[in-house]
């Protein structure tokens, strides 16, 4: 039997089909070159180089990539393995240019946008089940082979012109943690020290930005072998984050579980001597910390 619809009805269908016939024209022809090449611009204006192995569209007006690297003017390599581009509607209703994004990386995603007007950028992400482990970019930066699942969000808002204005949060956390080997210079010490396995636990990382500073308010990492702790630890926010000056304090505590590990006992008394001015009277041990956040470098504090 027939169906009667009354005109209202058809109208409504007829405008439906209309905009689903858009929508899917609009996607199937997509600039993704154009997006690709801008993407390529934009990652070039921020101090990266970006290739791309496969394109694809994705969404109303995006692009899908595929073996994406990204490459620092230093030699930093990160790669992705799969990366969604759209923009965002919501962004330009607004009278800001905005990206959406969606990524996989090291085994986890990333999930955001970023939006800008004028001076003021704002990055919005995140983030679930990276593994450090897998992170061989981290790994050459760093000097030492870490593990631990990455997990959490944050929300900056920076203004070029007038960082004071800047605002914002970030709230990370990684269970799991764990050093498992490497070396890493030792304050005090004429080289580098070659770790044993170390058991970091879970860290903790909130911060929030005010006056030009993103401020840790609370920044540890409770484990079987380790305790460690932020204490008035902030980064001036800038243009290119990577190059921001770090500044504050962080105390070390090496738990006798640690020293009971193969490998570790015998190198205790020349940590021990070593460190010997920064150590306090629960046996932790205090350092400045300084330099810029990809960076990071650490002092003896006196205790």
């Amino acid at each position: 039997m027939p169906v009667k619809l009354q005109k209202w009805q058809r109208n409504a269908l007829y405008g439906l089909f209309a905009f689903l016939a858009f929508v899917f024209a609009l996607r199937q022809t997509a600039p993704i070159e154009a997006v690709k090449e801008r993407l390529v611009m934009e990652a070039a204006a921020q101090g990266w180089t970006l290739t791309v192995a496969d394109v694809r569209p994705a969404g109303l007006a995006g692009v899908g990539m595929s073996g994406v690297t990204l490459e620092s003017r230093e030699g930093l390599r990160i790669p992705i393995e799969r990366v969604d581009a759209t923009l965002r509607f919501s962004s330009l209703l607004l009278g800001r240019r905005g990206l959406a994004f969606d990524a996989q990386l090291f085994e986890g995603r990333m999930k955001g946008f970023v939006e800008e007007k004028g001076p003021r950028r704002r990055l919005a992400a995140q983030i679930s089940g990276v593994d450090l482990s897998r992170a061989v970019p981290l790994r050459k930066a760093i000097g030492v082979d870490v593990a631990g699942i990455v997990g959490g969000d944050l929300d900056l808002v920076l203004d070029e012109k007038d960082p004071a204005t800047s605002a914002g949060h970030v709230d990370l956390a990684v269970r799991d943690a764990a050093v498992n080997g490497g070396q890493t210079p030792v304050p005090g010490m004429g080289g580098a020290l070659t770790l044993p396995k170390m058991a970091i636990g879970q860290i903790t990382a909130h911060g929030a930005v005010k006056d030009g500073r993103l401020t840790f308010d609370k920044l540890e990492a409770k484990g079987d072998d380790v305790e460690a702790a932020g204490d008035g630890l902030y980064v001036m926010m800038q243009p290119r984050m990577a190059f921001a000056p770090v500044f504050g304090k962080a105390r070390l505590k090496l738990r006798d579980t640690f020293w009971a590990k193969p490998g570790a006992s015998g190198f205790k008394p020349i940590i021990e001597a070593a460190l010997a001015p920064a150590r306090a009277r629960d046996g932790a041990y205090g350092f400045q910390i300084f330099g810029t956040l990809s960076a990071p470098q650490a002092r003896m504090a006196a205790q």
